[in-house]
């Protein structure tokens, strides 16, 4: 009986019991072994990779990887070093004064309608052959004399300024001393007012003296001719007025 109950006891299990085990199990299941033995190794991987191998931290369906943050804490970043390029900008175009009167002039005539900015472009120069084909004149395009001439921009009469009289010297008997004595220089005459008064009496405007002096009738009379014609009543002997008595002939 002794041997009997012996017999039925389990021996233990030694290593060499268990690798033959193992070793049973894979060869009766080697599909669902290998299987098996990759998604380990593909999980292992993925695990490494999302907890130590990445340098950012980030958020995650379960918990945050990566690094450990505090709480309110932002994501470290990486240095970066940025390098702003600036490129220097050229200088804005610098207009010619004469083709700046010019634009304007034209453009108080209706001739041009663009930026009066001095600068010469194909606008200004559509501008200028359409007043120069108005006019009877060689249709050119360019900024000549001939068109600063009609346009009363350039070689037309200069105003004559006046200047200071001298000071008459004067003997006063009371005092019995000599004081300079001043007096009032008469206005000078302008050639161009004159001109453009002679194109208002023509015009129709008989009242007005070609005396080449401004008043109150010339202004009035000059309001009036800017007025008809669709001008700025500047009530003042300006460019555009001499250019429209020129187009219409009344200045020769």
């Amino acid at each position: 009986m002794e041997r009997t109950a012996r017999q039925l006891e389990p021996e233990p299990w030694s290593a060499g019991d268990a690798a033959a085990a193992v070793l049973g199990l894979i060869a009766r299941n080697p599909t669902l072994v290998g299987g098996a033995t990759a998604f380990l190794v593909a999980l292992s991987f993925v695990s490494a990779n999302a907890l130590w191998y990445q340098p950012h931290a980030h958020s995650g369906a379960f918990f945050a990887t990566r690094d450990l943050l505090r709480p309110g804490a932002e994501p470290a970043m990486p240095d970066e070093t940025t390098i702003l390029i600036e490129r220097p900008q050229p200088p804005p175009p610098v207009g010619d004064p004469t083709v700046k009167r010019v634009q304007a002039t034209l453009r108080d005539l209706n001739f041009y309608s663009g930026e009066v900015d001095g600068l010469y472009g194909p606008n200004t120069r559509t501008a200028i052959e359409a007043y120069q084909a108005k006019m009877g004149m060689a249709v050119t395009g360019t900024v000549d004399d001939s068109l600063l001439d009609n346009l009363g921009t350039g070689s037309v009469v200069p105003a004559v300024l006046p200047s200071p009289a001298p000071r008459a010297q004067a003997t006063r008997v009371a005092s019995g001393t000599a004081e300079a004595d001043a007096r009032p220089a008469a206005p000078a005459r302008d050639e161009r007012i004159a001109k453009v008064q002679a194109g208002l009496r023509e015009f129709g405007n008989e009242a007005i003296d070609v005396d080449g002096l401004m008043g109150t009738r010339t202004a009035a009379g000059i309001r009036e001719f800017q007025s008809l014609f669709g001008l700025p009543e500047t009530g003042e002997v300006d460019n555009a007025v001499y250019a429209k008595m020129k187009e219409i002939g009344l200045i020769e």
